[in-house]
């Protein structure tokens, strides 16, 4: 369980590609946040979000992303260093 990690839904994260698994296009990905699940395993959470136009989405769907990300990559974002 991850205590500090808080996402509010809507939080932009830029992400590298090496950072999102599985990611079968191989590129970075700029994700606005649904819903981060706490449970760390192996340095990486599950996230649902958006990557089709920001906090407002035009897809139809919950969430138009679905992958592992690292926490390293989560916190940079929340910290402000992306």
């Amino acid at each position: 369980m991850i205590d500090s990690l808080h996402v509010p839904a809507g939080t932009p994260l830029h992400l590298v590609a090496w950072e999102i698994s599985p990611n079968p296009t191989n590129r970075d990905e700029l994700v606005w946040a649904v819903v981060v699940d706490p449970q760390q395993v192996g340095g990486m959470v599950w996230i649902r979000g958006h990557t089709c136009a920001g906090p407002a989405p035009v897809c139809a769907g919950g969430w138009c992303f679905e992958a592992r990300v690292s926490v390293a990559a989560i916190r940079a974002n929340i910290d402000g260093a992306r």
